[in-house]
């Protein structure tokens, strides 16, 4: 399981860093929290 940082994710995805933390709280990808920063786990990018 590899963890990416919003920014990381952002890059990739060519998205803002709102717009991937929009999709973290509606649930569209999966995340977990590491001391209190949202971090997104990668195999749940695989439908973008």
């Amino acid at each position: 399981m590899k963890i990416l940082t919003v920014t990381d994710v952002a890059e990739l995805l060519k998205l803002s860093k709102c717009k991937v933390y929009a999709l973290a709280k509606s649930g569209e990808i999966l995340t977990v929290k590491i001391g209190g920063s949202i971090r997104v786990i990668q195999e749940g990018l695989e439908s973008f």
